[in-house]
C-alpha cells in the first residue's frame, strides 16, 4: 500500500454557476479548489458533490468502530479524485495461510467521471503483492445529498465482512489445484491478448517476444518455487508481476482501476475457474 499519503486533506471546494458573458447562467456548475482556485470539474445542475469534509467525516464514522484505522489520504489528477485508505485492525486475516493486510478504500471525484465508492484492496504480507478486489462495497452517484451517520457506517461495514468472506472462500483450495506447462502457458497467452486489444503492432508478435511476457513468466516461475506448482502460486506470480515489476508511475491508482487491476482479475478469473473445474472434476 502506498505510504506517501496524507493524514487529512486541507483544502476543499466551491461551487460556482457557469455563465455567459457574466450574465447567461448555463445550469451548470464549477468546482473549483478553495486553496489554489483550480478549475476540477464542470458538472450538471443537478451534481451533488462530496466535499473533503464530508469525505473525512465519513471515514471518522467508519473508524469509530474500532474495525478500521484511517492510514490516510491520496490526491489524483490535481485533486480531481480523491481516495482515502483504511486498514482492517484484525491481525489474523489470512488467505491460504498467508498473513494478508486488508484495506477499504473510499473513493471519490470532482470532475464526474467517478461516483462516491468504497471497494476493497489486499497486500499479502509475505511478499507484499497487491491487488484490488472487485468487489464493491458502496457506490452512490452525485444526484442527490449524502446521509453521513453511524447507521450507514455500520451497515456499509457488515456489507464490505459478508463480501469479502465470499472472497477469502474463493482462494481456498486453489492449492490443491495442479498446474502444468499448458495452463501456465494459457494464461499468459490471455493477458498478453487482453493487453494487445489496442495495439495491432503487439497482436501481431507472439507471447514468447514480448519482455514483459517473459517477466510475467519469471514471475510465475518465482512464486510457484515458493508456493508450488498450483493455481495459488499461479495467482500469485500474475500479484508478483503488477506489483513489483510492472512500470508505472503511481501503483495505487494502477491496482484499484488501472492495467494492473485488469491483470490481476483476469488471473483471479482464471484460477478461480481452474478451481471450480477441478472441483467439478471429483
Amino acid at each position: 500500500m502506498k505510504t506517501a499519503l496524507q493524514p487529512k486533506l486541507n483544502w476543499d471546494i466551491r461551487l460556482e454557476p457557469v455563465t455567459i458573458n457574466n450574465s447567461f447562467d448555463t445550469g451548470k456548475k464549477a468546482i473549483i479548489r478553495n486553496d489554489n482556485q483550480q478549475l476540477l470539474g464542470i458538472v450538471g445542475k443537478h451534481y451533488e458533490p462530496v466535499s473533503n469534509s464530508q469525505l473525512m467525516d465519513f471515514t471518522h464514522a467508519l473508524t469509530k468502530s474500532g474495525e478500521f484505522e484511517l492510514q490516510g489520504f491520496d490526491e489524483l489528477n490535481d485533486g480531481k479524485v480523491i481516495l482515502a485508505f483504511l486498514k482492517n485492525t484484525n491481525p489474523n486475516l489470512k488467505i491460504n495461510g498467508c498473513l494478508n493486510e486488508e484495506y477499504m478504500f473510499v473513493g471519490n471525484s470532482f470532475d464526474g467521471t467517478k461516483c462516491f465508492h468504497i471497494g476493497t484492496a489486499s497486500n499479502l504480507v509475505r511478499c507484499a503483492n497487491q491487488f484490488s478486489s472487485t468487489l464493491k462495497v458502496f457506490s452512490k452517484k452525485h444526484t442527490s445529498f449524502m446521509d453521513i451517520n453511524d447507521t450507514i457506517a455500520q451497515n456499509i461495514i457488515r456489507n464490505y465482512k459478508a463480501k469479502k468472506g465470499i472472497l477469502y472462500e474463493s482462494f481456498d483450495g486453489m492449492e490443491t489445484v495442479r498446474v502444468d506447462e499448458s495452463v501456465i502457458t494459457k494464461l499468459i497467452k490471455e493477458v498478453h491478448l487482453m493487453l494487445a486489444t489496442d495495439s495491432k503492432a503487439i497482436k501481431q508478435k507472439d507471447w514468447t517476444s514480448s519482455p514483459s511476457m517473459l517477466t510475467l513468466r519469471k514471475s510465475i516461475d518465482r512464486e510457484m518455487k515458493d508456493l508450488g506448482n498450483n493455481a495459488f502460486g499461479l495467482f500469485n506470480g500474475v500479484t508478483w508481476y503488477t506489483t513489483h515489476e510492472m512500470r508505472t508511475s503511481d501503483l495505487v491508482t494502477s491496482q484499484i482501476s488501472g492495467t494492473a487491476n485488469l491483470i490481476n482479475q483476469k488471473a483471479f478469473r482464471f484460477c478461480s475457474n481452474l478451481k471450480r473445474n477441478n472441483n467439478n472434476v471429483r
